[in-house]
């Protein structure tokens, strides 16, 4: 049996609420991951900071962790969408070699915006990772409920 965390960036909470949930379910480490120098807005301005930084491929410097990745075979990776993809922590994890030669699962919340996620989740973990699943979590705000069932059901599916 392969030793497994979670490990998230979450903005506002909702992919915490998820990723402690799973890491809980799971029995599993959990590590939430944080830029150094993160921005706090609101309003428009928190989707134009956000989407700025996707579009310019930004790798923040992430806040020291308290667990080493490398510890790990199994990392399933939490994210927010911005912009149509992944968010700048999670492309430093991979970016600066946190990531790598591991049995992945990445999910993200989204609000709606997640027609590219998948293909650019995937392009990114396979360049260097085994992927092995990736789930979509619909406005966990106002359905969490809903989103928690389908989040234990996705794990129960990559038989850890």
């Amino acid at each position: 049996m392969s030793k497994a965390i979670v490990v998230y960036y979450s903005y506002e909470g909702s992919t915490e609420e998820i990723a402690e949930a799973l890491s809980d379910y799971l029995k599993i480490d959990l590590l939430e991951i944080k830029p150094i120098n993160e921005k706090k807005a609101t309003g428009f301005s928190k989707f134009f900071w956000g989407g700025s930084q996707v579009v310019m491929g930004k790798t923040p410097e992430l806040s020291k962790m308290d667990k080493n990745i490398d510890d790990y075979d199994t990392i399933i990776i939490g994210s927010p969408t911005w912009a149509g993809s992944y968010t700048p922590p999670v492309k430093t994890l991979f970016d600066k070699g946190f990531v790598k030669d591991k049995k992945v699962a990445y999910f993200y919340s989204h609000l709606g915006g997640d027609s590219k996620v998948e293909s650019k989740v995937r392009a990114l973990i396979e360049k260097n990772n085994q992927l092995i699943g990736i789930k979509a979590i619909k406005d966990v705000a106002t359905s969490k409920d809903q989103a928690l069932k389908d989040i234990k059901n996705w794990a129960d599916s990559l038989a850890l």
